[in-house]
């Protein structure tokens, strides 16, 4: 009886327990002997074996040379006690490969932004200890990066499988074919895949193109270059990758022998902010690059990556368009660029931008000359607001057409059925994205109201504090005024100065209270009575908002329905034959996939879009009124500024006509 489990001195493994598979051999989980602990062991087939001893030495010797956490550790080299060969025991990454992450229906659209930061860091980190070493890896594709998740919980990306990798210097180049066609450089690809006899030879550059790839399809969900009918249409992708123009960054036939769609952006579906995308993008366009002279070095590769992970990441809500940016600045950049970055992504003038951090002005929290790694901290839900002081328009921003839900065709087809099933979750988990990202805008937007209040509070405050300070210096010029009045009484020259200026000092005293007045009427309405905090409240309460009624929970239930039903299929897929009873089963299952679809869309559609739609709308009734009163403020503030000069100038005068006075008495 054949048993599972083979082993090594100090490791055994099931061979059940497959992490992957390749052209040359497999890994499986396996245990220490010694302490349980878990690894990975990968085992060489019978193809392996009949390559060149130094090739089969050479992933030995690769992986006994590096040394980062971004690529996967060597623990052991042993001999299979079967005597099939050298066994190569690493690190278990828990997460398994970035191609299964990518494979799931979570992430049919790309994974999220802060993934795809890390992503880009450690494998950018990996490939340099790489190239620090002289090595090219020669397969670089999501298969081969591995997810692992330390005991604090945090995720660390690394390189594996170096069965290709060798030693090549910064000008030496090499002939031998490796690697996975989607990944490969048009010039590998010519030779390995049309078979072209050409006498070429590549260097370590070849592997940034296939960086470009990766990162593409971890952005995207989707490969760069994609002809119709995919692997098999192979003259076209090698068309598509070498006579794209400098920039594109896809290119994707829909029809057979039908155009080219060329773009040198990324698509709508890519969770990636506008802000990112665009260092993003020159980067992918940089990378995947088919001539020679414009094809990017490692180092240029490796020092735009620390260019955008040193970057200052300001998180910003605009309200008017109900929109969460991010502006990327270097750290010794200054609010002048701030503003500049704030234009070029949402149009608004530097001088309309009205921006508030917990209830204060942000300019008062950096002065003009404050480097952007000075600026307090923002994440996602404690954004700087942002309110264009010209338009009270609230609009929620527009969204890519939501894919539709599969419809599953009559009888059974277990194969079908679960690509279809699979198709339903990729889906579902866009419509939950989008239950989160609205409830993220009720609660920006109910944020939104409490900070413009709490600024016009504290500015009314402070108007009101310094009107009364001005009330105080009134007090003292018309002690002066009586004074200088009583003094010049018995001087003639004198007499008609006296009563100009306390006919001055009276004009004065009339605009203040003119202007005093309002203020206090605006201080007790907005600050003591807190009238503008109470409309909003008194309206939001009769809304049914998302995060009021935890349509984001009910979201993640619906698509973890989904997801026990594609499994469901998964699991009947495997079986290949039902029962009569497994068939009934099957297709009880695509029922509840159709009505779980049909709940999510209507959830998002009918109770989450329309809710935060009317909440949009009154937020915009609300900001009307609210900008009203700012402006307002803004006049008074004029207003008192200009009684101050005038007080000023007053007690300037009095101050050379008494000195005068004092003189002529003296003599």
């Amino acid at each position: 009886m054949n048993s599972f489990l083979r082993g090594s001195m100090n490791y055994v493994w099931c061979t059940t327990s497959v992490l992957g598979k390749g052209s040359t051999g497999a890994v499986f989980q396996g245990v220490n002997k010694h302490n349980g602990e878990p690894v990975a062991v990968k085992t060489f087939n019978q193809l392996s074996h009949m390559r060149p001893q130094d090739v089969q030495m050479r992933e030995f010797e690769v992986l006994r040379k590096v040394n980062h956490n971004n690529i996967v550790k060597l623990l052991d080299i042993e001999d299979d006690q079967e005597g099939r060969g050298k066994v190569i025991v690493m690190e278990l990454c828990t997460g398994g490969s970035l191609f299964n992450i990518l494979d799931d229906p979570e992430n049919t659209y790309g994974l999220p932004q802060k993934e795809f930061l890390l992503v880009l860091e450690h494998l950018s980190a990996g490939m340099k200890h790489l190239r620090d070493n002289n090595l090219v890896h020669r397969d670089l594709k999501p298969g081969n990066i591995m997810k692992y998740i330390s005991e604090d919980g945090q995720t660390v990306y690394k390189l594996t499988d170096f069965g290709a990798a060798r030693e090549l210097g910064e000008n030496q180049q090499f002939a031998s074919l490796y690697g996975t066609e989607e990944y490969l450089h048009p010039d590998m690809y010519e030779r390995a895949v049309l078979r072209k006899s050409i006498n070429r030879s590549f260097t370590a550059n070849v592997d940034l193109w296939s960086i470009g790839v990766t990162l593409y399809h971890v952005a995207t969900g989707n490969l760069p270059f994609r002809p119709y009918g995919g692997r098999k249409n192979k003259e076209t992708m090698y068309h598509i990758t070498t006579k794209k123009a400098p920039g594109v960054i896809s290119g994707t036939q829909t029809s057979e022998n039908g155009p080219i769609e060329w773009s040198k952006h990324l698509p709508a579906h890519c969770q990636l902010k506008e802000g990112l995308k665009q260092l993003v993008t020159p980067l992918m366009a940089g990378l995947l690059e088919e001539s020679q002279g414009r094809m990017w070095s490692f180092d240029k590769f490796f020092l735009e990556v620390q260019n955008i992970l040193n970057k200052t990441v300001l998180h910003i809500f605009y309200v008017n368009r109900a929109t969460s940016i991010e502006v990327y600045l270097e750290p010794e950049q200054t609010l002048v660029h701030l503003l500049e970055h704030i234009l070029a992504q949402t149009d608004v003038p530097q001088a309309s931008q009205l921006l508030l951090l917990d209830n204060e002005l942000f300019a008062t929290k950096v002065d003009a000359n404050t480097s952007a790694r000075g600026y307090p901290p923002t994440d996602p839900s404690n954004p700087v607001m942002l309110f264009n002081i010209e338009n009270y328009n609230v609009i929620l921003p527009t969204e890519w057409d939501l894919p539709k839900f599969p419809t599953f065709p009559n009888g059974i087809s277990v194969e079908n059925d679960a690509s279809l099933a699979k198709v339903a979750c990729s889906v579902g988990h866009e419509c939950k994205r989008r239950v989160e990202s609205l409830s993220l805008l009720d609660t920006l937007m109910n944020k939104s109201v409490h900070q413009f209040s709490g600024f016009l509070a504290g500015f009314l405050v402070k108007l009101l504090k310094r009107t009364r300070h001005l009330e105080d210096i009134e007090g003292l010029i018309s002690e002066l005024t009586k004074m200088f009045e009583v003094a010049a009484s018995n001087h003639e020259t004198y007499q008609k100065l006296g009563a100009t200026i306390l006919a001055s000092y009276e004009t004065q005293k009339s605009d203040f209270q003119r202007v005093s007045e309002p203020i206090q009427q605006l201080y007790a309405r907005f600050v003591k009575e807190e009238s503008l905090v109470r409309e909003w409240n008194s309206g939001y309460r009769a809304l049914r908002t998302p995060n009021k009624n935890r349509d984001s929970e009910k979201a993640k239930s619906l698509v973890d329905r989904l997801r026990d039903s594609w499994q469901h299929m998964l699991r009947d897929r495997a079986t290949r034959s039902l029962t009569y009873n497994d068939e009934q089963f099957h297709v009880l299952e695509k029922v509840k996939i159709a009505e779980t679809g049909k709940r999510l869309k209507t959830l998002l559609n009918d109770g989450v879009r329309q809710a935060v739609e009317q909440e949009a709308e009154c937020l915009a009734d609300w900001y009307k009124k609210a900008q009203t009163i700012f402006l307002q403020t803004q006049f008074l503030t004029k207003d008192v500024g200009a009684y101050v000069d005038a007080l000023y100038e007053l007690r300037e005068q009095l101050k050379q006509h008494r000195e005068d006075l004092k003189e002529e008495i003296s003599t």
